[in-house]
């Protein structure tokens, strides 16, 4: 009884050996939980491997070139410019010119501790003969754009010897820096002009973030109380520009604001580098004014000397009182000067410097905005009224079929008229 009970148990066990074999993956688990770390440790790193794309498939975004990642400047250097000529051909056979006037906003070295919508605006004058109509414009050409547009239309019309406020604009930056923008007069075809072929910039300072104020930290009793260092951030200070100290604040056609000067009649500055100019000179003579030659002067503080006039001897001195204000000092004497011709310079009675048989005198004069031509023709016994207009006031100003004969009359300088007569191709010259 014994032995069978012991044979039937074996039975029993034999058959759960066969039918039901060993939990291996359980126990293979339970190894790698306790050896997990080792096991993770040793185990070299392998390259995930890359899959190449299939043949003629557009490369996926992340395998695109990424753009180079931009660090933060500390100081944005001014972009080179290639200077453009003062003046261009207009569209319509008159010349393009204008100059800087003056900062009306933000002059430059402007400080923006924080990122902030600013306008900027420049005031210029149109030195030119076109007149500056819509589609003329203001546009970026380098630099920083600071979210400004790519251009800005001309607001209105601004004839010659006018100004006009230009304003665009902008956001300054938050990272620390100098940011300077550049813009440049174009005309309608597209073509830059003016301010002696430099541009109208817009110059600020993004200075570095201020630390904010530290609180005085606690300590338990015994504990050391680290305090860290205080830091000083130097703000740079506001630059302002004085007049005079920058050769292209004498640049333009000057004319004596007394039309009956007995010293100089007119100056024609041009600015040749930061501190140096080139003037053209005329003095009041008869029956038309002196021609002085060139001088050549350097910026001195706020003021120039010219004393080398080639036909003219004497010592004068050059400064700027007010913006649109040129003033010369030369033998004691003060002339103050206008940016021109402006409306007024045309008003008088010109007379034909030659004995003709065509317009003998001209009397102009200015009724309201506009110009007030009368000229009178060769006769016998006495000359021939041609009659009275009014044109728009432009340097030239073309009459058209007004008068019996077609004619364009221009400023050629300060007491010097040019008319030319189309209709019996005549060209000839007036002083007053």
């Amino acid at each position: 009884m014994l032995v069978a009970l012991i044979i039937a148990s074996l039975a029993c066990n034999l058959s759960g050996v066969a039918d039901t074999p060993p939990d291996a993956t359980g126990t293979f688990a339970a190894v790698l939980t306790q050896a997990g770390g080792t096991a993770k440790a040793s185990l070299p790193t392998q390259p995930a491997a890359s899959v190449a794309p299939p043949t003629g498939a557009p490369p996926s975004a992340s395998s695109a070139p990424s753009a180079a990642p931009t660090s933060a400047a500390t100081s944005t250097p001014a972009p080179t410019f290639t200077s453009a000529p003062t003046a261009t051909q207009g569209t319509v056979g008159c010349v393009d010119d204008g100059k800087y006037v003056a900062d009306i906003t933000i002059p430059d070295g402007t400080t923006f501790a924080t990122p902030a919508a600013f306008t900027k605006t420049w005031r210029v004058q149109n030195i030119g003969t076109c007149t500056w109509n819509t589609t003329y414009s203001l546009k970026f050409v380098g630099g920083a754009q600071l979210g400004g547009p790519a251009a800005i239309a001309m607001p209105t019309n601004v004839e010659s010897g006018a100004t006009v406020d230009l304003s665009v604009s902008l956001t300054s930056p938050a990272t620390q820096g100098t940011y300077i923008g550049q813009w440049r007069l174009t005309n309608a075809g597209g073509s830059a002009f003016g301010t002696n072929g430099s541009p109208l910039t817009v110059s600020i300072i993004v200075p570095a973030p201020t630390t904010p104020p530290t609180v005085a930290p606690t300590a338990a009793p015994g504990a050391t109380l680290i305090i860290p260092p205080l830091i000083l951030v130097t703000i740079p200070p506001l630059v302002i520009i004085p007049l005079g100290s920058r050769a292209s604040h004498y640049a333009g056609n000057w004319y004596n604001n007394n039309v009956n000067t007995s010293g100089i009649t007119q100056l024609n500055v041009t600015a040749t580098s930061t501190n140096a100019i080139s003037v053209q000179g005329w003095g009041a003579c008869s029956p038309t004014d002196c021609v002085w030659g060139t001088g050549t002067g350097t910026v001195s503080g706020t003021t120039i000397t010219v004393s080398n006039f080639s036909s003219a001897s004497g010592t004068n001195v050059l400064s700027v009182p007010s913006s649109g204000t040129l003033r010369a000092v030369r033998s004691g004497n003060t002339y103050d000067f206008h940016q021109g011709p402006v409306a007024t310079d045309w008003v008088g009675t010109w007379t034909n410097l030659a004995a003709t048989n065509n317009i003998t005198k001209i009397i102009i004069g200015v009724s309201g905005a506009q110009l007030t031509f009368h000229p009178y023709g060769k006769c016998s016994p006495s000359d021939c009224d041609w009659g009275t207009k009014n044109f728009a006031y432009n340097n030239p100003v073309s009459t058209g079929a007004s008068f019996s004969h077609n004619l364009s009359v221009k400023i050629v300088r300060a007491n010097y008229l040019e008319i030319i007569d189309s209709t019996v191709s005549k060209t000839e010259y007036y002083s007053k």
